[in-house]
């Protein structure tokens, strides 16, 4: 048990007056100074790419882990483009049951259609008992409209969500096609009562009201936005770091996504957590590095202390009804440091936040009562 003394928590309101707070470890009992700090609840990434298995040079699921633990994530839910794909039943089970001795939890999403190729829908109902929390392409959006409808009606039946890369493959990568694909997705759902659907890393203005509209219309639809679509736009971008999909936008775009964010139309911050080695990265792998500069990146945004509750804690687990978990992570959010990726704990150093200052960091990070990371080194 730790036991803090004038720390602040981390509310749905917001930050609560300073106060003492017990929190149950495995360890032997501790008194410590909170003055200044923060104590949440974990944090939920509900989009992030573990790269196991096939691509282990970039991540493994331990590896994966250990880096989600040092950014406060205790809960963390791995995307199906793996190699092989996650488009079979066996094969969510077996990341499952290699996930459970991680020290943090990890939920899987399995594969919408087979081989992520858009044409041949997996078994919905196989994948949910072998324990996919929900279905997705991510990475690609190679569906028709017929094709995502139907996707969505077995997910449905399944009791499970679609999470849906909202560009469109055939368009390319310009904002008109996240344009395409958001229209046909929410167009899908209209016609798949019942369903429910979530928009990844939501990049425009323009998405952005569509999903506001969709939204007002009673529609079943949530989304999320990354750190680095909050904070950056095309304009910060060097060469060397420049692929991610959906790419980086106008200032307009980005300050489109914080109001969206703020006011609730986007629903939560995710990663996007995606590792790749520099022999990758330099070859035009498209994903930023997500877990290890989360938290500074999104409290340097300045945003009130409600949305960062709802966005990180609370709506991610309700979107995929992930059951809630005494974890708890501290966060000193003055703490100044600099973003040195040789020091990631995850494989992929491969970040725009390279150099950068940022203010805000997790100091502890507490997860089923045993504590995984403290200070800047994990415990394993």
């Amino acid at each position: 048990m730790i036991r803090f003394h004038g720390v602040r928590v981390l509310e749905p309101a917001g930050l609560s007056a300073p106060r003492t707070v017990e929190v149950a470890t495995d360890g032997d009992p501790q008194e410590r100074d909170g003055t200044g700090l923060i104590l949440s609840n974990g944090w939920t990434d509900l989009h992030a790419h573990l790269r196991d298995p096939g691509f282990l040079a970039s991540e493994t699921l331990a590896s994966g882990a250990a880096s989600a633990a040092v950014g406060g994530f205790t809960h963390v839910v791995a995307m199906a483009n793996t190699n092989p794909v996650l488009d079979h039943a066996a094969r969510v089970g077996s990341v499952l049951e290699r996930a459970a001795t991680l020290p943090i939890q990890v939920s899987v999403v399995g594969a919408l259609t087979e081989r992520l190729e858009g044409t041949t829908l997996t078994d919905a109902a196989a994948m949910a008992r072998a324990g996919a929390v929900a279905l997705s392409d991510d990475g690609r959006h190679a569906m028709d409209r017929s094709t995502l409808t139907r996707g969505l009606q077995a997910a449905a039946q399944a009791g499970i969500p679609v999470l849906v890369h909202g560009q469109l493959e055939s368009r390319g990568k310009d904002p008109s096609a996240e344009v395409a694909g958001v229209e046909g997705a929410l167009a899908a759902l209209a016609d798949a009562p019942g369903a429910r659907l979530h928009l990844q890393h939501i990049s425009t203005r323009k998405a952005v009201q569509l999903l506001r509209e969709a939204k007002a219309a009673g529609l079943a639809v949530t989304a999320e936005a990354t750190p680095h679509h909050l904070a950056m736009t095309a304009a910060d971008l060097t060469a060397g770091d420049a692929k991610v999909s959906p790419p980086l936008r106008s200032a307009d775009d980005r300050d489109a996504i914080v109001e969206a964010l703020i006011d609730g139309v986007i629903d939560v911050v995710a990663t996007d957590h995606a590792p790749h080695t520099p022999a990758a990265k330099a070859a035009g792998a498209n994903g930023f590095h997500g877990f290890e500069t989360a938290a500074g990146v999104i409290l340097g945004l300045r945003l009130p202390w409600a949305v960062l509750y709802r966005a990180l804690v609370a709506r991610p687990r309700e979107i995929l009804n992930l059951p809630a978990a005494a974890d708890w992570i501290l966060i000193d959010p003055d703490e100044p440091w600099t973003v040195q990726p040789e020091l990631f704990v995850s494989r992929g150093r491969n970040t725009p936040f390279a150099g950068r200052r940022l203010r805000g960091r997790v100091s502890l990070t507490v997860c089923r009562g045993r504590v995984v990371h403290q200070g800047a080194v994990p415990v394993g």
